[in-house]
Formats: C-alpha cells, sequence, structure tokens
C-alpha cells in the first residue's frame, strides 16, 4: 500500500510511504562490496599473573613438599618475585607457612574435556578403554568433564557433569563409530538454552560463578542448589562454543581440526580453576601456510588456561615414527634433482621445495607433542596401556602450586611474553606453559585477541582520537522475537577510503582492512566484542568505479539489556597503515508492553530474503534492509532517502497507534505528515518505510522525526541524512 503525502509548511517536502512492502533504493551509487596445567592468567582488577605449576621428582612422582624458595619465575627473561605462593590438593589449600584452607568446591572447579577425533577401529577401542578407565573411580566433588568429537567440525556429546553414567554413555557413543554427531550437538545445545534460560543475556561466566540460585530443569548431572553458579557458568560457556563455531568455521575454512581446536579451548577463559583437554587422536599434520594458524590454537589455550594431554589413538605401533617423514624427503630430493636436467618442468619439479617443507611435519606425533608440551601437558603415545599415564593426568589436575607475580608490563602492546618457572631441587622437573601475550586491561578479561585487534586497541585507547579517514557506525535497537531488545549494530567502510596497490603477480588491486567494535555498558565494561579481517582483491577496470561508489556494511544482531551504552569502532587500513575511531552513545529501551518504536534505519538497498531466518528485525516481507548510517545522498543520482522504521504497538488496549513525521534542516521545520498505519503483523509489529524525495531540497543537512502515539503512550525516534 503506497500513499503520497504532500506537506506544507516553512517549505514543500513530499513523503512517500510504504507499509509492509519493499522500497525503492535509497542510494543506488554505494553497491556493496560485498605443566603448568594453567596458563598465566591476569586476575580481574589487578596486574597480578597467576601460575599452576605441577613439579614431578625423576621417577614422576609429584614433588608436593616444596616451598616459595624453592621455585624462580621469569617474565620475558626478567626475573620477578614471588607474591603469593600456595599448594592446592583437591579441595585444600596449603599455604607458604603449612596453613590449609578449604576451598569452596563450586569455586574452585576442575573442567576436563575429552575429545575423540578422526578415530579407526583399533583406535576406537583403545580410545574407549582409556575413557572408561578414567572414568572407573568415583569423580572429586569440584571435577566436571564434558564429551565432545571432531568430525570435520567441532560437536557436542556430553555437556559438563559428574555423573559418570552418563559420561560412560557418552563415551562409548563417542567410540562407536559414528560419523555424524550433528543430533547430538543439536540435543546438547537444546539442553544448555532450557537450562539457562531467557534472562542470561548480559551476565558474564564469573558471574554466574558468583551466583547461588536453583539448579533449572535439565543441568548437569550431579549438581545440587548450591553449585547452580559453576554450573551455569559451565552451560553458557559450552553454549557459546556451540554458537559461535559456525561463524568461527567460515572465517577459518580449510583449517579442519586446527579450527575445531581454536573453537575448544577460546570459550573456557573465563571460568576460574584448571581446565584440561584429553585429545584422543591419531595425530594431524600441520600443513604448508597453516603454522600461524597451530600456533594461534596454543598461544589462545595457554590464554585461556587450558592444557592439552594428547593421546596417541595409534597405541604401540609396528613402523618407526618417521617413516613418512623419510620417504616424502626422498621424493623431495628425486624432484629437486631432476630440476637440475633440462626439459619440462612437471608437478613433482615444481612442488620439490613444498615436499621438502612437508617432510618435516609428517611426524604427527610431533605435533600431538608439542601441542601438549607447549600448554602445560604432555603427550600420551607409543603404548596399549594408558593406565600410568591417565593416573598421572588425575594428579596433574588436582594437585599443583599456585604460584602470583606482578609481571611488570609497561607497554600493553600484544606481544608474547615467555613465562619460565625454575626450581633448584634435584631432579624435579616442572611442567610450564611457553608464556602469555600482553593484553591491554581493558580487554583481557573478553577472551582473545587476534594480531590485528592489537593496534586497534591501542587507538581506541589513545587521545587524541585517530581519525584520519572517514566511516560510519551505529548501534540501532528492536524488539526480538521474545520480547527482549534486540541491537543491531552497523559498519559502513566506503572502499573508496582504503589503500589499494596492483599487485602485479595477479595483476589485480589488493587492500585489506580490520575492524573492532567494542560495545560497553554503564561501568566501561566490554558487553559485545565484533572484529574482522578484510581482504580486497579488484579488477583493474574496475577499480575506479568501485572507488568511487563502494562501501563494505557488515551488520551484526544480538540481544542486550536495556540500559546505556557505549559503542567504539576502530578501522584500519593495512596498506597505509592508517586507523581511524569513532565512539558513540545509544540507549537500549526497556523491550515492555508499553508502545515502542525502533530505530529508524535509512535504507542503502533490499536484498532478497535467501536464508534470513523469520525472526531478522530488518526483514520485511521476502526481503532485508541493508541500512546506512548518517547517509550522504547526491541529488545527481538519487531521487529521494528512504527510511526503515518498526512500531511494537502497546498491549492491552484497543486504540491503534499513529505516527507523525517532520523533516527539518539546521533547526527549522520544513514540514511533516501523519500516515495512517495498517494492522499489526503476526509478530505484533507494524513496519513501516518512508521516502523523502529530495528534488526540492537544498545541499544541507536535515533531519528527520518520527513520533508514534498510542493512547497515553508515546515513543519518538529521530535520524539525519545529508544532501551534498
Amino acid at each position: 500500500m503506497t500513499k503520497f503525502l504532500t506537506l506544507t509548511l516553512c517549505a514543500t517536502v513530499a513523503f512517500s510511504a510504504i507499509q509492509g512492502q519493499s522500497a525503492p533504493s535509497s542510494n543506488p551509487q554505494s553497491p556493496q562490496t560485498a605443566g603448568t596445567t594453567q596458563e598465566p592468567s591476569f586476575k580481574s582488577g589487578s596486574e597480578e599473573v597467576v601460575l599452576d605449576v605441577v613439579v614431578r621428582d625423576k621417577k614422576n612422582r609429584p614433588a608436593n613438599d616444596l616451598k616459595a624458595a624453592d621455585f624462580e619465575v621469569f617474565d620475558n627473561g626478567e626475573k620477578r618475585p614471588i607474591k603469593s605462593f600456595r599448594l592446592v590438593q583437591g579441595n585444600e589449600a596449603v599455604s607458604a607457612e603449612g596453613s590449609k584452607t578449604q576451598l569452596d568446591p563450586m569455586r574452585q572447579v576442575r573442567l576436563l574435556t575429552l575429545v575423540f577425533d578422526g578415530l579407526d577401529n583399533d583406535g576406537r577401542r583403545l580410545s574407549r578403554d582409556a575413557g572408561l578407565s578414567l572414568l572407573k573411580d568415583q569423580l572429586q566433588p569440584n571435577v566436571y568433564i564434558s564429551v565432545m568429537a571432531i568430525d570435520h567440525t567441532l560437536e557436542a556429546i556430553q555437556p559438563f557433569t559428574n555423573d559418570r553414567d552418563l559420561l560412560k554413555k557418552a563415551v562409548e557413543r563417542a567410540t562407536a563409530g559414528a560419523t555424524n554427531y550433528a543430533s547430538d550437538t543439536a540435543r546438547v545445545q537444546e539442553q544448555l538454552q532450557q537450562m539457562l534460560g531467557p534472562n542470561q543475556a548480559g551476565q558474564g561466566l564469573s558471574d554466574q560463578v558468583a551466583s547461588s540460585g536453583p539448579v533449572a530443569a535439565g543441568g548437569p548431572a550431579g549438581a545440587s542448589a548450591a553449585s547452580a553458579g559453576a554450573n551455569a557458568a559451565m552451560a553458557q560457556m559450552m553454549l557459546q562454543m556451540l554458537q559461535t563455531k559456525q561463524q568461527d568455521e567460515a572465517s577459518d575454512q580449510g583449517r579442519g581440526k586446527i579450527a575445531a581446536l581454536l573453537q575448544m579451548v577460546k570459550e573456557q577463559y573465563a571460568l576460574p580453576g584448571r581446565k584440561t583437554i584429553l585429545y584422543f587422536t591419531p595425530g594431524f599434520q600441520i600443513p604448508q601456510g597453516m603454522e600461524e594458524a597451530f600456533k594461534s590454537v596454543i598461544s589462545i589455550a595457554n590464554r585461556s588456561n587450558v592444557s592439552f594431554y594428547a593421546l596417541d589413538a595409534r597405541g604401540l605401533g609396528v613402523g618407526g615414527q618417521n617413516d613418512s617423514s623419510n620417504a616424502r624427503l626422498k621424493d623431495a630430493m628425486s624432484g629437486s634433482a631432476s630440476n637440475m636436467r633440462p626439459g619440462n618442468v612437471s608437478r613433482g619439479n615444481a612442488q620439490a621445495q613444498d615436499m621438502a617443507i612437508e617432510a618435516g611435519r609428517a611426524n604427527v606425533q610431533d605435533t600431538l607433542a608439542i601441542l601438549s608440551d607447549s600448554t602445560g601437558g604432555f603427550l600420551i603415545a607409543n603404548t596399549n596401556d594408558f593406565t600410568g599415564k591417565l593416573k598421572r593426568l588425575t594428579e596433574d589436575i588436582e594437585t599443583y602450586y599456585e604460584i602470583s607475580y606482578d609481571p611488570g608490563i609497561q607497554k600493553y602492546d600484544g606481544s608474547f611474553r615467555k613465562v619460565s618457572v625454575r626450581t633448584d631441587v634435584a631432579n624435579a622437573r616442572v611442567q610450564s606453559r611457553s608464556g602469555y601475550f600482553a593484553l591491554p586491561p581493558a580487554i583481557r578479561d573478553q577472551g582473545v585477541l587476534s594480531a590485528y585487534e592489537v593496534p586497534l586497541l591501542n587507538a581506541l585507547g589513545s587521545t587524541p582520537l585517530p581519525k584520519v579517514f572517514g566511516f560510519e557506525s551505529a548501534a540501532l535497537h528492536f524488539k526480538g522475537t521474545n520480547s527482549s531488545p534486540e541491537c543491531v549494530v552497523v559498519l559502513d567502510v566506503p572502499v573508496g577510503n582504503l589503500t589499494l596497490t596492483l599487485d602485479k603477480a595477479t595483476n589485480l588491486y589488493s587492500g585489506k582492512f580490520a575492524y573492532l567494535i567494542l560495545v560497553k555498558d554503564g561501568k566501561k565494561e566490554i558487553v559485545k566484542k565484533l572484529h574482522n579481517e578484510i581482504p580486497l582483491k579488484v579488477d583493474p577496470a574496475k577499480v575506479e568505479a568501485i572507488k568511487a561508489s563502494s562501501h563494505f556494511i557488515d551488520v551484526q544482531k544480538f540481544d542486550l539489556p536495556p540500559g546505556r551504552y557505549t559503542l567504539e569502532s576502530a578501522v584500519m587500513d593495512a596498506n597505509s597503515d592508517r586507523t581511524s575511531v569513532r565512539k558513540s552513545v545509544f540507549v537500549m529501551p526497556a523491550a515492555d508492553s508499553s508502545l515502542l518504536m525502533s530505530s529508524v534505519a535509512p535504507i542503502r538497498d533490499l536484498k532478497p530474503k535467501g536464508d534470513t531466518p523469520d525472526s531478522d528485525p530488518l526483514l520485511m516481507a521476502n526481503q532485508v534492509v541493508s541500512p546506512m548510517v548518517n547517509p550522504k545522498i547526491n541529488k545527481a543520482d538519487s531521487k529521494g532517502v528512504s527510511f526503515y522504521v518498526v512500531i511494537y504497538p502497546a498491549a492491552g488496549t484497543s486504540e491503534k497507534p499513529t505516527l507523525e513525521m517532520q523533516i527539518s534542516k539546521d533547526g527549522q521545520v520544513l514540514g511533516g505528515g501523519a500516515p495512517p498505519l495498517g494492522d499489526p503483523d503476526p509478530q505484533g509489529r507494524i513496519q513501516y518505510v518512508a521516502t523523502v524525495p529530495v528534488e526540492q531540497l537544498t545541499t544541507g543537512d536535515y533531519q528527520v522525526h518520527f513520533l508514534a502515539k498510542q493512547g497515553a503512550h508515546a515513543s519518538d525516534e529521530s535520524v539525519t541524512f545529508a544532501i551534498e
């Protein structure tokens, strides 16, 4: 239904109103481009680093009688004084003076994840026997175990619990030869969502650990009312792990096992206590080009306080571990030798150097050893009897020294700081992690960082804020399908503001930019982080047109509780090493039963629905609104600018809502109108699109004000645009 209204006040301006239908593109000129078994971790609000250290004697027996004076801690090569020291044994802490303190088992949890990956028949048998052996004895009250599998992607079979019967069934399932665990993951995800309920948005994991509400139905087995907070935190951690894995898999496509391992470790940073992954696998190679991805798994495990104990499921093998390496090296030597002879270049000739590099990675057991040793665990291999090694693992989980120190960091530049723990005690062996990343205090408790995030964080904290090139960002509010507030963050980066250089090897213009968006609450705490790194490849024949009109648009949607927030956005142009920052304040209104109007979104264009879910707040019929932020309209290219808004009528009243619109320039009202509204859709919304023709408008900045009324209720929103 289309209506045309002529509004005459100080000037004549026409609004074209479209309700519940598609709207013309408002800006066709701008298409989209498209040992330590716990790592050093900062305590919230302090500069203290806390290490969990395991020490064994020459017979691999735990050495639990050492004192603080027996240890030296080095951070980035510099010896640091020990601030606190204690031995943790089960639920007891023994101080340096020998006094014992009972620990709360729900605050000092031990998390163990059993992960099964790529097993053949013998591997499944060995892994099943090892897993069931680990569950033979009664678990300590603070030990919780989950069961997962890697089948091209990360899948969940059993969430964290201390119910041994459930865990045994999960181990049987994981080693039964099934090749598709998607149904298990869907079941676990639904179970976790039911347990957590609808009120978890905005509550951090550490807050949940400290809570003590009743356990929801379907929570981890073995839970009591006193353990509700810890159970909720564990469930929330695993749910986040499952909810974000699809996004990570898309960006890490091709990383296979490495992507799955990364997803397992990155969500565990927020929970206290010891966190361990027992990885049942025949091993894997690190292919050329994946070195950094593998290093990321190790560094993120260290940042997230996770230790790997890899179990080589091949058991006691007959062939040498280096047979594959030797064979590949011979192939590489053959290819290199033939390169010395004249004639055509064969595939083997071309790949000779790659094959030589791959030869050093073909010993998959080395990969597992590096993964374990670098994260404070150890490799279990070359045996069909895992009893002794699994006993050591259990001891590592239950008993360790906790040492804290001040790292003396002068600059949080994201660099890797190597940590070593030494002792002069004869024949003592220390299990320790390799180190951690120096992260800015504002972000260190929000998870792990990609390399490109560190300079963006530094830019967000600099004074004055860098504003080298232009981009736009905004946070819009809507009411979600469950009546909770839903935030839509929009990032708009004009491609013409980025640096593109000609790559002579490909004859394409290339560029790259990265962005980081932080949503902070009234306490300046980060409640949401959005980030990505985007490569650009442009045909030389199209580069000028794309630089003149194309924009990169990213739209992210998530629930956000009512309140006042700050949106901090930083964009870095990699080719020029330039960075720009924007900061703004926005309010998320309560999505209650009173009249509510969404933010007003200027429309860049409309896209087909595709696989967009019906609950998407920007979905209108069979098209999705692609929003703009602070649009600048060129009269020569556009006939009008369109705006999308949603009205949510108040409950419990028979009066129909009305809508008034008013346009102004420099504080002077130019015109207005009151178009009629239709009935709400099945979701209780009235979606509305208004278009402002621009032929009669002069250059300058404009504001459009929308006011909805329904009886005693009222709600209003404003939006701005510019005519160039």
